[in-house]
């Protein structure tokens, strides 16, 4: 063995080598692996022999766009006039003489963090491998300092309310009603211990924040646009955003004016293609922010490859975030722009980065208010249509739900309290509330709950508890009823607000009955009752999940379909009476969870184990809950 790798072989260790040092080393040494197939070849997933021009883009009738990076690798040589991005139109490459460089420039950008990121990783591994002594080196005065430090975080944090988010390594505060953090991704911050935390490790892997600008400062529409796909990739999410997301959570209040400008914006690219230095500068930023918060919802849904989905959505993301930057949402605020951040805060979610998602709904608020969408006397002009006025208060309550539920399950306060007006109906609302509509009563309930100051009380609860038992009455009846459903709509429509209305009612009871469990709380006689109340809806939600995973797997994608039904998983494990029924019920719900997130999961380059959706975090959290559960036994 070589010298200079000054590897140690310990005694007793049936390996010749310390194989965490062997790792590190190879590590170390790994060489960058240069591109060496050109752009259009890549971008095809086809043969190049390496040509320049390769004999591939000869027989396909573009050898002017056969372009090969430099053997650096560096992001400089797609900036002079590389090839295109992978997230593109082809009829727009033809408007410019050179193939565009915007996306590989930011895939070169990903791939420097993601090398430092593995760089760090592999530190903090060799660090944990060499134990304490390492670990003095980091901390030079280990006692004193760190038990000074615990003792500044403790004065600066109430105990027990700030938790390390696994998904971004940020400390959030969660309230003493919170949803259970493990469900939430979330861990109590152990102070210095941190770093040798195998767990901890596991999740330093390279991640995009969701609001980066990917441009130069002077980008314009027409350079943005260059991210979208061919208008058969834009049509195929713009199906699956209108079938598996918009019914539940109809963000979009203006889809069919959306359609409509969609076809037209498609048509006016198509002409533009056989123009020479053709631009779509002039297209409304505003609307394209919207267009691409779409594709982004709609991609989550796809049948795309995982990693595919994964880094689509969220360039999708990062486009439209900076077409809002472009339009000055900030002084120039309109529909389409508040749309878009719903939307843009529901892919967030998805993605599991649900803290995020509650902060930009504030923001989102704040700009709905500043035009009035709040106040249903304010939020229309004299010359509005009444599509019009149906459609900014349908908006308002649109994000009245995202944030209501956000904060629910943080247990923070809600964006707006003090909320005015009923919530608009649909013509067809005489027959009984939508889905949409149904929910709406539910968030009515939970923001009343957070404004009344002594929410908390047994008697306060209950009675909120009842409330929501009551919506059940003033649903259409197919809602209510499983053999008024006539579509496959029909019965995911109710199976959804199954899952939302009884995962409401869980969280109300659990606040009764886990202060009784501590004594904690006023005598309550009827205690007994409520927790068998509770066990049934828990494990209602998650019946019903099962059923619309088993009707629409494609559907229970969205996080908050999963999120509840896990949550109410938990409430079954720890409350169950008849222990073989809740873990039967809860098995079946892992094994559902751990085949999507081996369906969503996959390893990058550097051995970093990646996932996509909320499986992976739902799937661990119940996985280590049970585990828990059956020790105790």
């Amino acid at each position: 063995m070589n010298g200079s790798a000054d590897i140690d072989i310990p005694d007793g260790n049936p390996h010749p080598l310390n194989t965490s040092q062997v790792r590190d080393l190879l590590k170390r040494k790994r060489r960058f692996r240069g591109i060496k197939s050109c752009f259009p070849c890549r971008h095809r997933k086809v043969r190049c022999d390496g040509a320049s021009p390769c004999a591939t883009c000869v027989q396909r009738g573009h050898p002017e766009l056969c372009c090969t990076p430099s053997a650096s690798g560096s992001g400089q040589d797609f900036e002079r006039g590389g090839g295109r991005p992978e997230i593109w139109s082809p009829g727009l490459g033809r408007s410019a003489p050179t193939p565009s460089s915007s996306m590989d420039l930011m895939i070169s950008r990903l791939e420097s963090i993601e090398e430092q990121i593995s760089s760090l990783k592999a530190d903090l591994i060799q660090t944990r491998a060499h134990g304490s002594s390492s670990t003095e080196k980091i901390l030079p005065h280990s006692n004193k300092s760190a038990n000074l430090s615990h003792r500044a975080i403790a004065l600066a944090k109430s105990p027990g309310m700030h938790f390390l988010e696994d998904a971004t390594g940020a400390t959030i505060f969660l309230g003493s009603h919170s949803d259970i953090p493990a469900a939430l991704g979330c861990r109590l911050s152990s102070g210095g211990t941190t770093i040798n935390d195998s767990f901890v490790l596991d999740q330093v892997v390279p991640r995009t924040y969701p609001f980066t600008s990917l441009w130069g400062a002077d980008a314009g529409p027409n350079e943005i646009c260059r991210t979208l796909p061919e208008d058969v990739d834009i049509m195929r999410y713009w199906h699956d955003y209108q079938t598996f997301a918009y019914p539940y959570y109809p963000g979009l209040v203006t889809l069919d004016q959306f359609n409509i400008s969609l076809f037209e914006f498609l048509d006016r690219r198509a002409a533009l293609a056989s123009e020479e230095n053709a631009s779509l500068d002039d297209v409304d930023s505003s609307w394209l922010a919207l267009l691409f918060a779409v594709l982004a919802c709609g991609v989550q849904f796809s049948n795309d490859p995982i990693k595919e989905r994964d880094l689509r959505s969220k360039v999708f993301i990062c486009s439209s975030f900076q077409c809002l930057r472009i339009s000055n949402f900030f002084n120039n605020t309109n529909l389409n722009q508040i749309q878009g951040m719903a939307l843009i805060g529901h892919c967030l979610r998805n993605n599991l980065d649900t803290n995020s998602a509650w902060i930009l709904m504030g923001s989102t608020m704040r700009l709905a208010q500043s035009i009035g969408l709040h106040e249903e006397e304010a939020s229309s002009e004299p010359t509005d249509s009444s599509t019009d006025i149906y459609q900014r208060r349908r908006l308002w309550w649109m994000l009245v739900w995202q944030d209501t539920f956000l904060s629910f399950t943080y247990d923070r306060p809600p964006n707006i309290i003090n909320h005015s007006g009923a919530f608009p109906r649909a013509a067809e609302s005489e027959t009984g509330n939508s889905f949409a509509e149904s929910i709406f009563s539910l968030c009515q309930v939970l923001l009343d709950r957070s404004r009344q100051e002594n929410s908390t009380t047994v008697p306060a609860t209950l009675a909120f508890k009842q409330r929501i038992e009551t919506i059940w009455g003033s649903t259409k009846p197919f809602l209510m009823h499983k053999s008024r459903c006539r579509t496959l709509q029909d019965h995911l429509e109710r199976l959804a607000l199954r899952i939302h209305i009884n995962y409401g009612i869980t969280r109300l009871c659990r606040l009764v009955i886990e202060p009784q469990a501590g004594g904690g709380a006023e005598f309550f006689a009827d205690i007994n009752e409520l927790i068998s109340e509770c066990i049934e809806c828990a494990a209602e939600a998650v019946r019903s999940f099962l059923e619309m995973h088993r009707l629409a797997a494609t559907v229970c994608r969205s996080w908050a379909f999963v999120h509840n039904a896990v949550s109410c998983a938990f409430t079954l494990q720890k409350l169950g009476k008849n222990r073989d029924q809740a873990h039967s019920l809860v098995s079946r719900l892992i094994a559902v969870l751990e085949q999507e997130e081996r369906q969503s999961s996959w390893e990058d380059n550097d051995t970093n184990h990646r996932s996509f959706g909320p499986y992976s975090r739902a799937s661990r959290a119940l996985r280590e809950t049970v585990n828990f559960e059956d020790a105790q036994i």
